[in-house]
């Protein structure tokens, strides 16, 4: 990599972690292009140079943050259910410790209908969920029946529902311990018709 490309990611994360840092203090509308490239120190034509709108900065924030999730997830040791609440429980802290602000705008990004940022942050973690699941078919904990779209679809409205309600109430309650206690209970029952029943009984013998 080259210095100019060296450069050019360094102003990127200038931008990114000074839009997360105002946005954080006072929220996304209150926040201006002109006031995040001032606090990033770059000029504001840099911005445009990175992003297209003030929204797809929020996408950005978070996305290496969910990759390395998505990494632990899968190298989580026990079943399927144990690696689906990896994801889904670490990606709830990390919109919590992200600030209420952000998590609106996100919710906000999803449910606009032009908004491809956001349609590709659901599609991104229904693909999470969907490898999870497959992963699993594959080591034989799921049996190959198992509906994995269904059960995606089901699993990310759980979560998506979730943070949207957390965003509504403005932080009434606690959606990771909420998160949790679907991971094993609700969707841990769910699961319970797909699961290996051989595996399931050398389980039990151990």
């Amino acid at each position: 990599m080259g210095k100019r490309q060296i450069a050019a990611m360094q102003t990127r994360l200038k931008i990114i972690t000074a839009a997360e840092k105002l946005i954080k203090e006072r929220g996304f509308e209150n926040v201006t292009i002109d006031e995040i490239a001032a606090e990033a120190g770059v000029a504001k034509g840099s911005f445009y140079t990175y992003f297209k709108r003030k929204e797809d900065v929020v996408g950005e924030i978070a996305r290496s943050n969910f990759l390395e999730m998505q990494k632990k997830s899968m190298e989580v040791p026990g079943d399927v259910c144990d690696r689906l609440a990896s994801f889904l429980r670490d990606s709830m802290k990390y919109i919590v410790e992200s600030s209420v602000k952000i998590s609106q705008q996100w919710i906000k990004n999803v449910v606009e209908p032009k908004n491809e940022d956001g349609k590709s942050k659901l599609l991104y973690d229904e693909s999470v969920i969907k490898e999870i699941l497959e992963q699993a078919i594959g080591q034989g904990d799921l049996v190959k029946e198992t509906p994995v779209d269904n059960l995606t679809e089901c699993i990310a409205a759980q979560y998506y529902g979730i943070v949207f309600c957390w965003s509504l109430l403005d932080r009434e309650f606690d959606p990771v311990s909420r998160m949790e206690n679907y991971c094993y209970g609700q969707l841990k029952d769910s699961l319970i018709p797909y699961r290996n029943q051989k595996i399931e009984e050398e389980d039990m013998d151990v």
